[in-house]
């Protein structure tokens, strides 16, 4: 089967985006490790050497079909493992805390142990159960702090649930139906908001579209030149100028 440059071309700019996406992200993704971070990397650059010898007839002609989707289904993998490993881990942590503070009974009051098990769900950000244990302490007596505690609670299962939002401008809490902050006018953010937002920069897609056409143009030339030239001087010409212009190119344009 015989490949254009074009489809050559569309490849290794996805594997490449694919390549400073993990880089990028590495640093805000919690569920991603330095080790399955290498890993990623090390796959997507054989990725990108398998795809060129695919496209020189070297190797599994319809591997350049498949190269673009083993990152992402390779980082889902190592990313659900590491999910359910972690959800397991905090889990038992969970109950093991529980555990501690229920085995207290006879050296706090009932009511400050409740307040403590919601302590532990609050921290866990499972403010449902927060809100419960709160409640069952206030039941029992009352204070300023639990009732700020239960407030903080319900105030964050009602975001949750989005039957509140929050003003992202003046931080002041509004109703769901409410098209727009009562304190300061800012819009709700949706889909109205992102459509706003879009339009102020269509200048700047506009530009990054002719630079995309130019650099379609001449990385064409680069694909004809590593078609016509021999498997060696082709291998060489990808490695070493083709592939780090296209990374640089990527980070230069989604680094803006």
């Amino acid at each position: 089967m015989t490949y254009t440059p074009i489809f050559f071309i569309l490849i290794i700019t996805i594997i490449a985006a694919e390549a400073w996406w993990f880089w990028f992200n590495y640093p805000h993704d919690q569920n991603l490790s330095l080790s399955m971070f290498l890993v990623l990397e090390i796959i997507i650059l054989l990725c990108l050497i398998l795809s060129f010898l695919s496209f020189a007839g070297k190797f599994f002609e319809k591997f350049i079909f498949f190269a673009p989707f083993v990152g992402p289904v390779s980082y889902f993998m190592m990313t659900g493992v590491y999910l359910i490993l972690e959800k397991k881990q905090e889990k038992d942590k969970l109950k093991q805390e529980i555990s501690k503070v229920l085995k207290l009974s006879g050296l706090i009051d009932e009511a400050t142990r409740y307040e403590r098990i919601g302590d532990i769900y609050f921290s866990k950000l499972d403010f449902e159960n927060a809100f419960l244990w709160y409640r069952k302490s206030r039941s029992l007596k009352e204070s300023p702090e639990i009732i700020h505690k239960l407030s903080v609670a319900k105030q964050e299962v009602l975001l949750k649930k989005k039957k509140i939002w929050i003003c992202p401008k003046c931080s002041i809490t509004n109703s769901n139906k409410d098209k727009k902050c009562k304190s300061c006018g800012a819009f709700k953010p949706s889909v109205e908001t992102f459509k706003q937002e879009f339009s102020k920069n269509i200048p700047d897609l506009k530009k990054n579209f002719f630079i995309l056409v130019f650099l379609t143009i001449l990385i064409s030339f680069f694909v004809w030149y590593i078609r016509n030239a021999s498997f060696f001087t082709s291998f060489i010409f990808f490695s070493i100028l083709f592939v780090p212009f296209a990374i640089f190119v990527i980070y230069k344009i989604f680094s803006r």
